[in-house]
């Protein structure tokens, strides 16, 4: 009886009681896990699981909502866990290998410049940064020549900001401004087999291959090394591209520390074509089918990676409305939830969103991670991406 029970935690026993309940919550979670899904077994276990976890919150005073009540001053010593979990770790990932613009590494930077530390702070939340990874640092120790670092944009994007109002994209802005040819401001870059960033107007390579795979796969890594840290220490990795190629490493720690992971992808683009059936050999629009292991063969630079983690009934899209013709035609003969936003006009964001998470979680329970790339929201609110695609968010939501 969680009353009864209440009347006993204080002190050192209290503490010793949370801490059962706390295991003993866990156990019954993973129990749940390994019990079938849609069972009355796992259903009865999930419901015991969410009544100790709240009652032990009751019992301590304390909200479970993000702007809550503090715990118990009695109590702090015993959620520890508990706390970790509500401290973001914030990791700067400034990776733009992975498409042919200019731009996309200045995202961590916006993000702090625009305030997001204090908004995290005001809902509750702890927050570390972890600075942004060093990529240059780790080409040059894997014996890639970088003739170019990242970091001298920065004072280019703050004037993009006050000069165009964010109207045109920044690696537009740079071109008509400045006259500085698209891709100049990225790395360039060469190993055994050198292969030079795209322009624009450049031939793709051929079949089968990706645009610089051995440097990607190497930035990809070291993503997915500062998440694999973070997560397993307890933390709530956020992590701030980049391109959508940094997806692959976030989500492939995240399965390692989460077995059961479920994936919300919110995107105007699947990024789910493969080096078979890409127009561009661009690994930002594949990251999610190396995820679902669509990819034919492996690809140098990746043999750290584990294809195929993510099941696709775990996987549930959410605003697509730019996809190839042969990425279409994979989805629909997968097991991979789409939302496009047809149904997001049909039926509104927040149904959609429930939509989407009962897909992906039916009995929740599962440990979620979003993904979301900037081109899901309108480029009237949002041009700073290099991937517009018109239709979204300026419709209103429903319900």
């Amino acid at each position: 009886n969680m009353s009864e029970r209440r009347k006993h935690m204080s002190g050192d026993n209290g503490q010793r009681d949370v801490a059962e309940l706390e295991e003993l919550t866990r156990r019954i979670k993973a129990l749940a896990r390994n019990t079938p899904d849609d069972t009355v077994l796992q259903t009865s276990l999930m419901a015991a699981a969410t009544m100790l976890t709240k009652g032990a919150a009751r019992a301590l005073g304390r909200d479970l909502s993000p702007v809550g009540r503090r715990p118990s001053t009695a109590f702090k010593g015993s959620l520890s866990a508990l706390r970790s979990m509500r401290t973001i770790r914030f990791i700067g990932a400034p990776f733009c290998e992975g498409q042919n613009l200019d731009g996309a590494d200045l995202g961590p930077t916006a993000l702090r410049e625009a305030g997001l530390q204090p908004l995290a702070e005001m809902l509750g939340w702890s927050w570390e940064d972890a600075g942004d990874l060093d990529f240059a640092a780790e080409f040059e120790r894997l014996g890639f020549e970088v003739s170019a670092p990242h970091h001298h944009p920065v004072e280019l994007y703050r004037e993009w900001v006050g000069d165009s109002g964010m109207q045109d994209n920044f690696s537009t802005w740079v071109r008509r401004r400045k006259g500085i040819a698209p891709g100049t401001l990225r790395r360039t870059v060469s190993h055994q087999n050198p292969l030079e960033a795209l322009e624009e107007e450049a031939e793709p390579p051929p079949k089968e291959e990706v645009v610089n795979a051995p440097l990607i796969g190497a930035g990809v890594r070291l993503v997915y090394e500062s998440v694999l840290a973070s997560a397993a220490a307890g933390r709530f990795a956020l992590t701030c591209g980049g391109d959508h190629s940094i997806a692959a490493g976030s989500i492939c720690a995240l399965h390692k520390v989460y077995p059961d992971l479920g994936v919300i992808w919110i995107d105007a683009h699947a990024d789910a074509n493969t080096p078979r059936t890409s127009p561009s050999a661009h690994y930002h629009g594949m990251p999610a089918a190396h995820l679902l292991g669509w990819f034919d063969n492996g690809i140098d630079g990746f043999e750290w990676f584990e294809p195929g983690c993510l099941s696709e009934n775990r996987l549930a899209y959410i605003g697509l409305r730019d996809i190839d013709a042969e990425e279409g035609r994979m989805l629909r003969a997968s097991n991979v939830h789409v939302f496009t936003m047809r149904e997001v006009d049909k039926h509104g964001i927040a149904k959609v969103m429930e939509m989407a998470l009962s897909a992906i979680d039916p009995n929740g329970f599962r440990p979620l991670h979003l993904s979301l790339d900037i081109d899901a929201v309108d480029p009237h609110f949002a041009p700073g991406t290099g991937t517009a695609a018109r239709g979204a968010a300026e419709r209103q939501p429903r319900g």
